[in-house]
């Protein structure tokens, strides 16, 4: 007699217990929508894809249709670790004090992820299958209806999964996923030339190349197993089944495993040395200072996410500028992965001094930190990034033999020198605080265009040599591009190096300050009339004014415009010359303007600083 009353109990308690996060999960949304009009826009641009898909589905390409809904799942999958989407879903943390199994636990946890605007345009993008399987008949449409419905499951079920191990374990993680993703989107925004007329002819009917390929790809398998042979289809079916039920039993055992163990899910850390040990025997030869901090650095680089974000943006950034033109048949551009990569990575380091915080009050205390600080840190960036340019810049030369590869192999080491020690300057000069150094966000960005541009043109600079040779020296010259792109590496290395200990020590304590406030420094207030009062007080920030305005002229009208594009106007004076002359002259003609904009870059870091006269220089 209890027993047949416990029973029915226990199961009405269950059942409760699963409508528990369903119930959490529909209040949050209902108040979020109310609050933050975002989601309804995001869902508005979702829904009118979702209806292009359909669109498209009635009479598109069977395979593309297929490629089009993979990448949807695989987005839905990846979209919410990028744009923060587990903050307001119901993690199996919040069941710890429920008393419920691990299996409740997790359908009510899928339940709950299933109310939201996402969840249901996906449901409506993925009708696109059976409204493309209409014309196999009423069974082909029942088919690829069940087929829509598992894929919907098995990005339900992945995102749930991804959100809970990358999106709680830890940053790096999600800000390696972060980076791979802006580079990807960044890269084939910067090589649409190349990705047009493959996506037009993939969009028309997909190569055979592609077609074979679908076969692996579970999206196409249910209008494949619609479409084909009735036991092919039932192999599809029953595999695209397995699948969604081996997702779901790893769900399972991820949700009792963090109800059971109180915390959530962390992969497990491997005893491997850290990078600094790995450096440490063939680092005998650095002071041992620097080497701390090159071994502090590197280890930063690995755990810290807007460092990897940074890392990866550059590393996938640089392989797609050099590796998509190949869809339209150009390969020039493959053994230029390596530099290109090396080349981004110097321009996202030109503001990594904003994440310190007020930590760098350790180098100014320590007798001769501000040296080791600034070698220490280009070290790391160097032994962090050669390797990733120099097997960018061998996969490249492997895959087109047939390039001459001499020029990317002679300009990589100008661009590690530049990349290693000219940022480190730039991040000083330019301090741009993050809110909250210990807890950084994706939207901590430490950097700013200028400092964008002022690594990116130094690395060009200290390649110039190496191009300008390559262009137009004589072919016999070709045996010293290497020698020339060495001595521009070194170059560059010892003068963002002096550059950087002449900062650090003349404004360590203004570089600390700027670095430890939670909200940016406060501008020059510049006059809009003239102010002979105003000119005798500030007169280096006079100078770095009309130097960073004027700058430009020798550069771009005087020199890149006849040395580029032959553009000879009357007022250029490359133009009034021909031959050996013209080039020379527009090649000096860049050199004055970059040694312009140098200068009034040192005088700008000079200028008298807000609320207070300027710093006197140290003696000597």
């Amino acid at each position: 007699m209890s027993t047949e009353l416990t029973v029915p109990g226990r199961r009405g308690s269950t059942l409760g217990a699963i409508a528990v996060p369903a119930r959490m999960r529909a209040t949050m949304l209902r108040r979020s929508l109310r609050e933050h009009p975002g989601p309804t826009v995001a869902g508005l641009v979702g829904l009118l894809a979702a209806v292009w898909l359909i669109r498209y589905a009635l009479r598109g390409d069977q395979h593309t249709l297929g490629l089009l809904a993979g990448a949807w799942v695989l987005g839905w999958i990846v979209l919410p670790l990028l744009l923060g989407g587990g903050r307001g879903r119901v993690r199996p943390a919040h069941l710890r004090l429920e008393p419920i199994g691990g299996v409740p636990a997790a359908i009510g946890l899928l339940a709950a992820s299933a109310i939201g605007i996402g969840p249901a345009v996906s449901l409506v993008a993925l009708a696109a299958l059976p409204v493309h399987a209409a014309r196999y008949g009423t069974v082909a449409v029942l088919v690829t209806a069940g087929g829509a419905v598992l894929l919907w499951l098995l990005g339900l079920i992945g995102s749930a999964i991804a959100l809970e191990v990358v999106g709680h374990a830890g940053g790096p993680a999600g800000a390696l996923l972060t980076g791979i993703f802006t580079g990807t989107a960044m890269g084939v925004a910067g090589s649409l030339w190349a990705v047009f007329p493959w996506v037009s002819v993939l969009l028309v009917a997909a190569p055979e190349e592609v077609v074979r390929a679908m076969a692996y790809v579970p999206s196409a398998w249910p209008v494949s197993a619609a479409s084909g042979p009735t036991g092919q289809g039932v192999r599809l079916m029953a595999t695209l089944v397995g699948i969604v039920a081996l997702c779901a039993a790893a769900y399972i055992m991820l949700v009792r495993r963090v109800i059971a163990a109180g915390a959530p899910f962390r992969p497990r850390r491997t005893t491997a040395a850290s990078p600094a040990a790995a450096e440490r025997e063939w680092l005998g030869w650095v002071p041992a200072a620097t080497r701390a901090v090159a071994g502090r650095e590197l280890r930063a680089w690995m755990r810290h996410p807007l460092r990897v974000q940074y890392l990866a943006f550059a590393v996938v950034y640089g392989a797609l500028l050099a590796g998509l033109p190949v869809l339209s048949d150009v390969d020039l551009l493959l053994p230029w992965a390596g530099p290109l990569a090396v080349l981004g990575a110097a321009a996202m380091s030109a503001g990594l001094v904003g994440l310190d915080g007020t930590a760098l009050w350790l180098p100014l205390t320590t007798p001769g930190g501000e040296r080791a600080e600034v070698r220490g840190r280009a070290l790391a960036w160097l032994v962090l990034v050669t390797p990733i340019g120099v097997l960018l810049t061998v996969a490249g030369i492997l895959l087109a033999p047939d390039i001459d590869a001499l020029p990317a192999l002679s300009t990589l080491p100008a661009l590690l020198g530049a990349g290693a020690s000219v940022p480190v300057w730039v991040s000083l000069l330019r301090v741009r605080p993050v809110a909250d150094p210990r807890h950084p966000t994706a939207a901590d960005n430490p950097t700013d265009i200028v400092s964008v541009l002022v690594a990116t043109a130094a690395g060009l600079l200290a390649a110039a040599p190496v191009l300008a040779l390559m262009i137009w020296g004589p072919p016999e010259a070709a045996p010293l591009l290497p020698l020339v792109g060495l001595l521009g590496g070194a170059a560059a290395w010892w003068g963002g190096v002096w550059l950087a200990d002449e900062r650090f020590a003349r404004r360590g304590t203004t570089v600390l300050a700027a670095a430890g406030q939670r909200s940016r420094p406060p501008e020059t207030v510049l006059p809009l009339t003239w102010d002979a009062q105003w000119y005798r007080e500030n007169k280096s920030t006079a100078w770095a004014l009309g130097l960073l305005t004027v700058g430009w002229i020798p550069v771009i009208p005087q020199g890149l415009m006849p040395l580029a594009f032959g553009i000879d106007s009357g007022w250029i004076v490359a133009g009034h010359l021909s031959g050996s002359a013209h080039t020379a002259v527009g090649l000096a003609m860049v050199g004055l303007g970059v040694a312009m904009l140098l200068a009034g870059l040192v005088l700008w870091d000079r200028r008298p600083q807000p609320g207070g006269p300027a710093q006197p220089a140290p003696p000597g």
